[in-house]
Formats: structure tokens, sequence, C-alpha cells
């Protein structure tokens, strides 16, 4: 059966955490349902070359589906860009006095009235400083190895303002490209720990210095390590091999792991890693039988 591939998302409460939402483009078009990434299960995929429009959040509760081919480079239709409900969280930029909602009322609401996380991740030896209003689901939907919560802002204003002002004063990134993540997957954290935990200390200890006065939080300060999260990833002896999905259209092999958006299978006594952010959007189909694998790249033409 022909499915649409809509999202990768992460449920931190129900294993395996990893579901791919999908529907039936040509016989139920207007239902999502999720499939679960299991682990230790085939996963034998085929990627049609169509491309369709993913539709957008009304809201915190309600999708809109959408039928629209829609270019290569975008997993949206520009109609369904314009109105989607997680945009402007996205894209916030707390100096404007609505962010990135002045267009979006419901979204502007929201962000006024919820409280949000601000905290440090750590993956492999890189840092990034983020806010969040779900905070444990965003760590391990970005692959997070070890996380903390280090502020619980009022709103997602005062959460964005505070972040842009640590990643200014400490330095600290606001991301971490892909390209790195996949490079490693199954690097040593004895290694970067100790470098984490003193830029923790610098960020609590300049909270302090400026007088900012947390909300209260189960999470505050209690530090996260998710690797229980991926899988058998964090075991890993080597680096997986690029499967470049855009060129092979295929995912072949067992699954070993999900870790953020990065998919690790096994074909004989060989790991394979897969963007699956580079293929929502598209039609895909699996396969009951094992796929003949086609060849793959260096993780140096990754992404």
């Amino acid at each position: 059966m022909k499915e649409h591939l809509t999202a990768v998302k992460w449920d931190p409460d129900i294993p395996p955490y990893s579901f791919l939402f999908v529907r039936d483009f040509e016989n139920a078009p207007d239902i999502i349902y999720k499939k679960a990434i299991e682990l230790n299960q085939p996963f034998n995929l085929e990627i049609k070359n169509s491309k369709i429009c993913i539709g957008h959040s009304i809201d915190k509760d309600n999708y809109h589906l959408c039928s629209n081919f829609t270019d290569e480079k975008y997993v949206r239709c520009y109609n369904c860009e314009q109105k989607d409900f997680q945009k402007c969280f996205i894209l916030c930029d707390a100096s404007k006095p609505f962010g990135n909602c002045s267009n979006n009322p419901a979204a502007y609401e929201y962000c006024k009235t919820h409280l949000s996380s601000v905290y440090l991740a750590l993956i492999a030896n890189e840092v990034k400083v983020g806010v969040s209003f779900s905070p444990l689901k965003r760590w391990i939907n970005q692959g997070a190895d070890v996380a903390v919560e280090f502020f619980k802002a009022k709103n997602g204003f005062d959460a964005r303002t505070l972040e842009k002002e640590i990643s200014k004063s400490l330095s600290i990134s606001q991301s971490i490209r892909k390209t790195n993540k996949a490079r490693k997957l199954n690097f040593d954290l004895t290694k970067s720990l100790p470098e984490f935990h003193k830029l923790k200390d610098r960020v609590i200890e300049f909270l302090d210095q400026h007088n900012y006065v947390s909300q209260e939080s189960d999470l505050l300060h209690k530090e996260q390590h998710l690797s229980s999260y991926y899988g058998d990833i964090p075991k890993l002896s080597t680096s997986p091999i690029i499967n470049d999905v855009e060129k092979t259209n295929q995912i072949v092999g067992t699954v070993v792991g999900v870790k953020g958006k990065l998919l690790v299978t096994k074909v004989n006594s060989s790991y394979y890693v897969t963007n699956l952010s580079k293929i929502v959007g598209r039609i895909i189909e699996f396969s009951d039988l094992p796929l003949k694998l086609k060849g793959q790249k260096s993780l140096s033409d990754y992404f």
C-alpha cells in the first residue's frame, strides 16, 4: 500500500518512542495514523518521486490536511506554510512585539500564556541552548544525549529573550547541524560531559548575577540522560555509512535505533544511517521482502 508520510515524531511515554505519521492518500486521505518504528524489526521502504504538502497545524490539537503537490525543496505548499500554527514558535524573534505571530493570533496567545523551558542540550561534544514548551519531547526529537532545564519562563517570549541573551553572553550556539550529529552518533560522552557541566554552572551563575527568578518546574536543574530512547545506537562501535535517501529512494535493513531524525539500520554486518527528514512529504511503500541494497556514500557527502 502506498502511503503519504506527513511527519516523524517522538512520544517519550510510549515505547518504542519514535513513529511515522502517515495516511492512505488514495483511499483515506483525511485520516492520519501512526506506525511505530520497531527495534530489531525489518524496515524495507521504497520512496516514490511524488511529494505532497503535509498540511499545517491549526492549533495544538487540530491539523489541516492538504493534497497539493509541492516543490522539492519544501514539505508544505505556500498557503499551508503561511498558516502553520507551529511556524512562529520555531522562527520566533522575541525582539518583535508579536514575535513571528503577527498573522496568527492563536499562536501568539498560546505563546503569551504558557510556561516555557530554557535548556542546555549536549549532543556528542557540542552544546546548544534552546527553548521548548515540552522539553523532554524536544530533547529526544533533537537527538540530545544529555539535557538540563536551567530556567522556566512565564511565557515563550521571555524564554526566547533569555535564550538569545545566554547565547550571546556565553557564546553558546542555538543549533547543531545534522551533519555533525550523524558523524558522532557513537561519541564517547565521558570526553564531553565535564565541559558540559562547567558550562551548565556558568549559565546558572549568569542567571544568579542578573537576578533571574525561575518559575517552579519538576525538571529544573535535573540533568536528563537520554540514551535509553535511542535503541542500540549508543552501543555502536563504528560510524554508520550514509544512505543518501534522496538518490537511493529506499531504506533497507533491520532497525538498530532512531536518534532525533536519524534512523540507523543494519544490513548483514554493516550499519547505515538515514535522515528521515529528507523523506517527509513523500509517498512511501513498505515491502514485506528485503530490498536490494543500492550504493551508499560516505559521511562527508551527507546532507
